[in-house]
């Protein structure tokens, strides 16, 4: 959209004609568009305010943002959060005395924590004693934030405020204040850390591996592997994480054994994720190794499944293994994986479940096929709804409800009726589905 025909709409005082030009502004990265962030900045509306802040990144103009700095006064929380937003990183001075003044009038604690980052990331002396100010506030949010934003500023009495913070009661006040001292080449306040490690607050222990995984230290990876088995889900889910920061892949074999103990499916998800970031020839090397000598087939299914949300090539080998499974479960989550990684090459290693004696394999495995466009769902999924086990019935709905195509409405119509409530229920769902979707 070209300057003119965008001025020419803007002079249209409607509410969505205008969203749209701002839009627009934002869309194509156009500039010299002081004149319309103005106008809209003065139209009043939140919505029209609001996209002219979003707006203004692609402006330089210091009206723009007087005019923006005056909404950290208005009543309405909103438009307050956006103007912050919209200063950050503006470094103007009228802007910095502006937010200033907004923190020493401001009651919203939300608003506030947001506030002091804002002002932590112009890393300046002058906002030391203002930020001093908030290391006794009584929310521990805002506590942290003016932590963290002390610790971009770098002088000797900075410094000594955060050794002190290290011993502070609040787990996030801590951890922010060993970072900062760690980033500044100051070892002080790790010694605390074996402490929390064996604390029985649980809280204690996830800032300790929250800390262990910001400092990225092989040093710390030892103690990670052991909070692995954690008995805190919140303390194993962050120690993979910080496992992923300090980014090395010798811990890829600790991990996969981790996964193989883990009870929680979001956490399994997570190491499968994690490892595979960290080195994907490794990690599956290793599950290929964990798959093919085990017995349990809830443990391979498992593994198929983690590997098929990542959705990546390198994962094809094992999955094609898991076609071949003698566990229909194993089988069923190898070829949802398959149709995941939505590639055509896949499509002759499908065909040969569309024959599969178990249902839900057979439904993956067409409705994977319609996807990538191979031939014979249809065929397939026919078959299945004549078939007398309801079961197969059922998966056929389910299909045809995942495929979305309005093509099989009278289809689903006519499973509705269908002598088994199961199958009519699955029919519902199916058709409330392809409504959905068109």
């Amino acid at each position: 959209m070209d300057k003119t025909t965008l001025k020419k709409l803007f002079q249209d005082k409607d509410k969505s004609v205008r969203l749209f030009c701002l839009k627009s502004i934002l869309k194509y990265d156009m500039t010299d568009i002081d004149e319309f962030l103005m106008e809209a900045l003065r139209d009043g509306r939140p919505e029209i305010v609001i996209a002219a802040m979003k707006a203004s990144k692609e402006s330089q103009n210091e009206e723009v943002f007087r005019m923006i700095s005056a909404y950290l006064e208005s009543p309405n929380g909103i438009l307050r959060h956006e103007a912050l937003h919209a200063l950050n990183g503006r470094n103007y001075q009228f802007v910095k005395d502006a937010l200033c003044d907004f923190l020493r009038k401001e009651e919203d604690t939300s608003l506030i924590a947001t506030a002091i980052m804002v002002v932590g990331n112009y890393q300046a002396i002058e906002f030391v004693p203002l930020l001093k100010a908030f290391l006794e506030y009584n929310d521990d949010r805002v506590r942290s934030n003016a932590v963290e934003a002390l610790g971009f500023i770098n002088t000797p009495e900075v410094i000594e405020l955060l050794k002190v913070l290290v011993n502070d009661s609040n787990n996030r006040v801590r951890a922010n204040a060993i970072k900062a001292l760690w980033e500044k080449g100051i070892r002080f306040g790790l010694n605390n850390l074996a402490d929390e490690l064996r604390s029985p607050n649980t809280r204690k222990r996830a800032s300790a591996a929250y800390i262990l995984g910001e400092i990225r230290e092989e040093r710390s990876l030892e103690l990670l592997v052991g909070l692995l088995d954690d008995v805190s889900p919140t303390v194993r889910n962050r120690a993979v994480l910080s496992l992923e920061k300090v980014g090395s892949p010798r811990v890829i074999s600790s991990l996969i054994e981790a996964f193989m103990r883990e009870e929680e499916p979001a956490i399994r998800e997570t190491i499968v994720s994690v490892a595979l970031k960290l080195s994907v020839d490794v990690a599956m090397a290793r599950l290929t190794e964990k798959y093919t000598r085990e017995t349990n087939s809830r443990n391979r299914a498992m593994i198929i499944r983690c590997l098929g949300l990542s959705a990546i090539p390198q994962t094809l080998p094992l999955l094609a293994m898991g076609l071949r499974d003698s566990d229909a479960r194993v089988r069923a989550n190898a070829v949802e994986a398959v149709g995941l990684l939505n590639d055509a090459q896949a499509v002759e290693l499908l065909l040969p479940l569309l024959n599969d004696p178990n249902n839900r394999v057979r439904s993956n495995a067409a409705t994977a096929l319609w996807k990538l466009g191979g031939t014979g769902a249809i065929v397939t999924l026919k078959q299945m709804i004549q078939s007398s086990h309801k079961q197969m019935r059922s998966s056929a709905a389910w299909a045809l409800g995942e495929i979305g195509a309005l093509q099989f409405n009278d289809v689903l119509q006519d499973l509705t009726a269908d002598t088994d409530p199961d199958v009519r229920r699955c029919a519902l769902k199916a058709l409330a589905k392809v409504t959905k979707i068109s």
